[in-house]
């Protein structure tokens, strides 16, 4: 009986015979223990203890992190958003002291798209230098998620300092993240930033099959914000764009910038750009840098 239980049973031996065959666990089932070497002969007779007494260990009970704790409830899908909201205020709340744990998380590749999405909002939420660096930092991440939560947080910042990081991300890798990159540099208003936008406009990755790709709109509303001359040229060439959007984009950026508008009252404001619309502002371009380029040759 002992050796059939010793093919089917659940002991530890019998886990340790289960890939032999049974006719071979039933055999050594049945004979005397061997040893691997002969005993020493000076052994002490004499019986032995079984089993070593079990040593008492003090319990050591795994600490939770409260930050982290505080993160996973905030980016819990499951509870209402008011909950989660209160979460993520409470989050906030605890300043500087939570950066430590919410960094290491949004570093992490191990974090949910949602727990690193809400990390990099506390993060922004919290600002301060060592916040900044940090979402910085995010923007190398090879998750996508991640630069666009970096992106987020830094627009939340505000924080000047941070234009060159964001100006390197409009030549990124997804189109999302060039958009949303776009958009915190209008925001900032920084005029250095208008170069790097007007060369970013026509980047053969913001096309597809010849056709403009929705990242261009984005940078062309954000040269209209900063509203520096730096960006008047790809403005100006932005109004004969095929892409209706970017076309309709540049002429209201236009407007923004200058303060001007050309069309008459009769057009109506949403009528696409025409003809007219471009000849009126490459003609006001042209005697505006040719009156820049007298006065500069005036002064030299």
């Amino acid at each position: 009986m002992l050796a059939e239980q010793s093919c089917y049973g659940s002991t530890m031996l019998e886990l340790a015979l289960r890939t032999l065959p049974c006719a071979l666990a039933i055999v050594l089932l049945g004979s005397a223990p061997a040893w691997a070497e002969e005993p020493p002969a000076d052994l002490p007779a004499g019986d032995l203890p079984d089993d070593e007494p079990i040593p008492e260990l003090p319990v050591v009970e795994a600490t939770v992190d409260p930050i982290l704790e505080l993160l996973g409830q905030a980016a819990n899908p499951g509870i209402p958003e008011s909950q989660g909201q209160r979460f993520f205020d409470a989050l906030v709340a605890r300043g500087a002291t939570a950066l430590p744990s919410l960094t290491r998380l949004f570093r992490t590749r191990d974090s949910s798209d949602r727990e690193n999405w809400v990390a990099a909002r506390a993060i922004g939420r919290i600002g301060g230098e060592g916040a900044r660096r940090s979402l910085e930092a995010g923007l190398e991440s090879p998750r996508v998620i991640t630069r666009l939560g970096a992106i987020a947080g830094l627009r939340t910042t505000a924080d000047k300092q941070s234009a060159p990081a964001l100006e390197r991300a409009l030549f990124d890798q997804a189109m999302t993240v060039r958009a949303a990159a776009a958009d915190a540099l209008g925001e900032l208003g920084l005029r250095r930033s208008a170069k790097p936008l007007s060369r970013a406009l026509d980047l053969p990755a913001n096309f597809h099959q010849g056709r403009s790709l929705f990242v261009r709109r984005h940078m062309v509303q954000a040269l209209g914000s900063i509203g520096s001359i730096s960006g008047m040229d790809a403005l100006i060439g932005a109004l004969s764009d095929a892409d209706p959007e970017v076309s309709m984009a540049a002429l209201l950026a236009l407007r923004q910038t200058t303060g001007m508008n050309f069309r008459s009252s009769s057009v109506l404001s949403g009528s696409p750009v025409s003809d007219q619309d471009i000849e009126a502002w490459t003609a006001w371009w042209s005697k505006r840098r040719a009156g820049e380029s007298s006065n500069a040759g005036t002064a030299n």
